[in-house]
């Protein structure tokens, strides 16, 4: 990968750990920012199924 592209991909983890944390991720070691930006995306995961699955049943879909 280039460095753009992991540039870009490590101010995601620092925005999802931030929002989701209210930690600074420029205070963490490197394994806890790993843990906090892993249990991110699994909460952001969620949010969104969940999401997915309230505008199906809105609407009518029931294949969610």
């Amino acid at each position: 990968m280039n460095s753009e592209h992991n540039e870009d991909e490590m101010m995601k983890g620092d925005a999802l750990i931030r929002a989701n944390f209210g930690t600074d991720p420029g205070a963490l070691t490197e394994a806890e920012w790993a843990r906090l930006c892993a249990e991110a995306l699994w909460i952001e995961t969620w949010r969104l199924r969940n999401q997915a699955e309230m505008i199906a049943r809105l609407f009518g879909d029931r294949r969610v």
